[in-house]
């Protein structure tokens, strides 16, 4: 694209060609480029703005959004895991409720980051 740069302090003097002004003229062609490739890329519709705006603030990891992960996700899946491996052992005392237990926690976890 540039037509005009010097190499080695070169500077076609015999065209008589100046290298600041053709890459100026580069640069306002880039710039063109760039702003029609943004112009492209940004919404038309501000439902489509707003969507994108909530989905920035629903990724955000905050404090209570830590501990409902280790709570409902670790500690739900160990739980289920715990359930299940003692139901095939055959101790169904214990099996069946950490079982339960388990599963909601995991359950609620899913739904949490769903409807969040």
């Amino acid at each position: 694209m540039v037509r005009g740069i010097a190499t080695d302090s070169n500077r076609y003097k015999h065209k008589k060609r100046n290298d600041e002004k053709w890459l100026c003229e580069d640069m306002l062609v880039w710039k063109r480029y760039v702003e029609k490739y943004i112009d492209n890329l940004r919404p038309n519709d501000e439902k489509e703005i707003n969507k994108s705006v909530k989905k920035g603030k629903k990724k955000m990891l905050t404090v209570s959004r830590v501990f409902e992960i280790l709570i409902l996700g670790v500690f739900g899946s160990i739980t289920l895991i715990t359930g299940i491996y003692m139901l095939l052992k055959g101790n169904f005392v214990l099996g069946v409720p950490l079982a339960i237990i388990g599963a909601i926690f995991v359950i609620a976890l899913i739904l949490n980051e769903k409807y969040r």
